[in-house]
């Protein structure tokens, strides 16, 4: 286990974590957060905490925090509201570091919870803790095996770390993920935000080794310049849905975790003044996280296309030319070398058409002449799956094409039903991006360019 400077290292990467509220009843968050926590490839040590229990999954359990017999990196809080502050102050007399608190009913239910909020919020910060929530449905780290939150099962190991506002959705883009096939990181939901929030979690991205692409989803900012001060230190690709754009939006967003939602124009200024890339929905921030975690940066907006389809290969162009990038006409060494490999009615311009032709040979050469030209800055391959071939032949060429670090993007569409599924699965594997259709391999590539040119931008602001 790898430990850090930060001192939000305790929390989510903790040597010992007491649960308080812990239970043996299926049917009880203290039981699902325990058994998470004991049952994956944490190697830490974990404590039940209950007065009413003597044993809980096999585990001796304590009548209080101050009874655990080890110092405690992280206690997870799963109590009533009311309780929650009496059990706050036993974490600060025992000398708990951080505190994941997953109780509700503070300031998302109203005034009321939020006098209760400020409370909990001055009593942390009164015994030097960190806090996580409170309204949180807790956090997976994927690194070192550690599901401390609800989510049933844990996502295939990535690089990709994703804050939530929301728990729920934070649930479901895990499920979501496993079913992709697309590899994560930390999965965190920061609920009401009293004391931790995504600034300081973006921090502490920038400093893991295992994350290199930082997604969020943001319902409200309580400190927009915070944000923006921790965003601008970031050297690490960022993303961001923000929502609650909309008067009814921002009404739920309000009710939901006691969020502000502001100004949507505001927003915008600032995610783009600091780097992190708005996109609108969850499908396109984890598409554009595949590409900026596996990737490298384009040196310009020129894309080559190849495809066994013309039709597949015309949407690709309107695509890419509606989202700002170009696809100009290949230099005549290029056209030359592709023509080669094609019968003379194939169209060697750009997009290259290659006429349902789709094996190995044709697409690893031709990607390589792509690649290689100086007057391309990034590539998509397409297959479109026509029954009558090999979906993978052409999948192995692009995989194999990428072996060869090659210093410039490549993003594979791959367009078919449940052929294509074994494909999917081999190209998340070998970390090439993978889109269904066109226009979401398009979207990917528009966001790996923004993000390239926000770098160069600030590079020479640096040097200025």
């Amino acid at each position: 286990m790898i430990f850090f400077t930060s001192d939000l290292t305790p929390l989510l990467k903790p040597r010992t974590i007491a649960v308080i509220g812990a239970s043996g009843n299926e049917s009880k968050w203290g039981y699902k957060v325990f058994h998470n926590i004991i049952s994956n490839r944490y190697k830490g040590k974990a404590y039940p905490v209950n007065p009413s229990a003597d044993e809980i999954l096999g585990n001796k359990c304590y009548r209080s925090i101050g009874d655990v017999p080890d110092e405690i990196d992280l206690a997870v809080i799963i109590v009533p509201a009311p309780v929650a502050l009496k059990v706050v102050d036993e974490c600060g007399e025992k000398g708990v570091k951080t505190l994941c608190v997953i109780t509700a009913g503070f300031s998302e239910v109203g005034p009321e919870g939020a006098k209760l909020e400020k409370i909990l919020k001055e009593k942390v910060k009164g015994y030097g803790m960190r806090m996580l929530g409170p309204n949180t449905m807790g956090f997976v780290n994927r690194s070192i095996g550690l599901n401390a939150s609800i989510v049933p099962r844990m996502p295939y190991r990535g690089e990709i770390s994703f804050i939530s506002q929301s728990g729920a959705l934070g649930l479901a883009l895990a499920d979501w993920a496993l079913g992709s096939q697309l590899g994560l990181n930390c999965i965190i939901s920061t609920g009401n935000k009293a004391d931790i929030s995504e600034a300081d979690l973006l921090e502490f991205f920038e400093e893991d080794a295992d994350t290199w692409t930082i997604a969020m989803y943001i319902e409200g900012l309580k400190d927009g310049r915070k944000f923006m001060n921790s965003a601008l230190k970031v050297k690490k690709p960022m993303l961001a849905i923000k929502s609650g754009v909309s008067q009814a939006g921002a009404r739920a967003a309000a009710s939901h975790t006691g969020s502000l939602a502001g100004s949507d124009s505001v927003y915008d200024a600032a995610f783009r003044q600091s780097g992190v890339i708005r996109v609108e929905g969850v499908e396109g921030m984890f598409d554009a996280a595949m590409a900026l975690s596996t990737q490298p940066r384009p040196k310009g907006n020129r894309v080559a296309i190849l495809s066994n389809g013309g039709g597949a290969a015309i949407m690709a162009s309107d695509a890419c030319e509606r989202r700002g990038m170009k696809v100009p006409p290949l230099n005549k060494y290029t056209s030359a070398g592709i023509a080669r490999l094609l019968p003379a009615f194939a169209s060697v311009k750009n997009p290259v058409d290659t006429v349902a032709m789709s094996d190995y040979e044709l697409y690893r050469e031709s990607l390589k002449i792509l690649i290689n030209d100086d007057d391309i800055d990034c590539v998509m391959v397409i297959y479109a799956h026509g029954g009558f071939t090999d979906a993978m032949e052409p999948a192995n060429a692009v995989v194999d094409a990428l072996k060869e670090k090659y210093p410039k993007p490549l993003v594979a569409c791959w367009m078919g039903g449940e052929d294509i599924e074994s494909v999917a699965r081999m190209f998340r594997k070998n970390r090439v991006p993978y889109y269904p259709v066109p226009e979401r391999a398009a979207e990917s590539l528009r966001c790996l360019i923004d993000y390239n040119n926000f770098l160069t931008a600030r590079s020479k602001n640096d040097a200025g």
